[in-house]
């Protein structure tokens, strides 16, 4: 009898288990963004998001005032690709990714501030909004920097890894890579007359990072 008991417990764990991932399965970029904790995106109300996606999806318009009065906009909500940018507000942006981590939904937040040079955090969470510890390190300015290709009798390569120390990184997500696309802003930073100097041994390139196992790593 206990073992029937049993088998039975088991058996409906497992049809639990499978109904809550179909829901998971089921939950679209829109419905996630909605029902975020509203401390992830304080600029915005449950409400300010349900009527953003509404009016998008009504094709009465990509705008809204945030819960502060000013504009936020709906750059872009991809159904398909679970991945959907906002601008909250004149200098803010935030950017919402639904991914798989091993074999299980997680979700990215990229948050960008320009004031006025622009600069990202990415945070991560699992479906019941836990933070993730998944490793993303924020690659430095000096990254970029070709320091070989710098004549020594030219420039004070100490002085250029100073003029570096703060770095302004922007991120977004790549749905095409499946990676997170890391640029480098820091030379908006400069003075003018530095950034033409320094300008010359720094890539344009971006540097991009795809997760494997539980840490993000560049991609060479």
């Amino acid at each position: 009898m206990k073992k029937k008991l049993l088998l039975k417990s088991s058996n409906l764990m497992v049809c639990c288990l499978i109904l809550l991932s179909q829901c998971l399965a089921g939950q679209t970029i829109a419905k996630w963004y909605v029902n975020m904790p509203d401390i992830l995106n304080p600029t915005m109300t449950k409400q300010n998001r349900m009527e953003l996606l509404e009016y998008h999806k009504a094709g009465q318009g990509d705008s809204i005032a945030n819960r502060f009065g000013h504009q936020a906009f709906l750059l872009s909500v991809d159904t398909i690709q679970q991945h959907m940018v906002v601008k909250n507000t004149a200098i803010s942006t935030f950017e919402m990714k639904i991914f798989k981590q091993d074999s299980t939904m997680a979700i990215a937040i990229i948050r960008t501030v320009c004031a006025p040079v622009c600069l990202s955090t990415v945070e991560f969470y699992d479906t019941a909004w836990h933070s993730i510890p998944l490793t993303f390190t924020m690659p430095k300015a000096i990254e970029w920097l070709d320091l070989k290709s710098i004549p020594a009798a030219m420039l004070d390569t100490v002085w250029v890894k100073h003029l570096l120390e703060m770095s302004f990184i922007t991120l977004t997500y790549s749905d095409k890579n499946q990676a997170i696309v890391a640029k480098n802003n820091t030379l908006d930073f400069l003075s003018e007359q530095d950034r033409k100097v320094i300008a010359p041994f720094m890539s344009n390139k971006d540097i991009l990072y795809k997760l494997k196992g539980r840490s993000w790593q560049e991609k060479l």
